[in-house]
């Protein structure tokens, strides 16, 4: 039996995850993120990194998807207009910032049909070309930072986060969150770090799931509750006293940053054409 695993297909598709998220993943896996980190992915806990190797998925071949027939372009179109709540989310399961000339390609063929949300760590940078297209298209571009990031990683991200506001853009601070312990000297400068984090506007809460046998949690420096996620319980790194939504996203006010928009809405009219093997026709 091969139990090599196999890439990622290169086909666009869309998604509507447990949670009434609609995905666009122009991007799926992490070439990056892996060799930044190991095959656990960012802070060994990516979710997307584990459930790509219970499918037997090589997470570490970031694979660019395309569209290539018509058919499949309609298709496209018509999950994307009828999405739940309103919006599309490209980042999920692979970092966009591996394809930045594909991704403004998709949010601006996508654009008119709902508010486009992008989630990056930006291990490649943008052009300021990249970031001004997708400004126009109205896109809320999380950039995914955490107390727990590299140095150099935080403040290259920081500066992408101000950058895009720079720009007009809708520039959202995705705050990957932990309940630190603080009578750790570690626990209390990397709690520092991320309540100052937690201070941008607009910033995300986003709690970091854990396993109890996670390094974090076995070293004292995390501390652990068991939450309802959905259907299930789970063990999050989540303060007593947090108030952050972890339900269904039809019951979020944040939505990935399109509850938080506060400028008009910019996105294009439909296009009279149709995006596919990198053209439009």
């Amino acid at each position: 039996m091969n139990s090599t695993p196999r890439p990622y297909g290169n086909w666009l598709t869309v998604d509507i995850n447990q949670k009434g998220v609609l995905d666009v993943d122009v991007v799926k896996g992490c070439t990056a993120g892996i060799a930044a980190h190991g095959e656990r992915g960012c802070y060994q806990a990516c979710y997307a990194a584990t459930i790509a190797k219970f499918r037997g998925i090589d997470f570490s071949r970031a694979i660019i998807r395309r569209v290539y027939g018509r058919a499949q372009a309609k298709q496209i179109e018509r999950a994307v207009k009828a999405a739940p709540l309103g919006f599309f989310r490209i980042g999920t399961m692979g970092d966009p910032c591996h394809a930045w000339d594909e991704t403004v390609e998709t949010v601006e063929w996508l654009a008119p049909y709902a508010v486009p949300i992008i989630i990056t760590k930006h291990w490649k940078r943008a052009s300021d070309d990249h970031l001004r297209r997708l400004a126009a298209c109205g896109t809320a571009i999380n950039t995914s930072v955490s107390a727990m990031d590299d140095p150099k990683h935080l403040a290259r991200r920081m500066t992408e986060i101000h950058r895009y506001a720079d720009m007009g853009g809708t520039s959202v601070a995705r705050v990957v969150s932990c309940d630190f312990n603080s009578a750790d000297p570690v626990g209390e400068k990397m709690a520092d770090v991320q309540r100052r984090l937690l201070a941008l506007r607009p910033s995300i809460d986003n709690p970091l799931r854990l396993p109890s046998t996670h390094a974090l949690v076995r070293s004292g420096l995390v501390r652990l509750r068991k939450v309802k996620d959905l259907t299930s319980v789970r063990t999050i790194s989540i303060s007593p006293d947090s108030r952050t939504y972890l339900g269904h996203c039809s019951g979020c006010t944040d939505l990935c940053g399109a509850g938080l928009l506060d400028k008009p809405d910019v996105r294009p009219e439909p296009p009279q054409r149709t995006l596919f093997n990198g053209a439009f026709f």
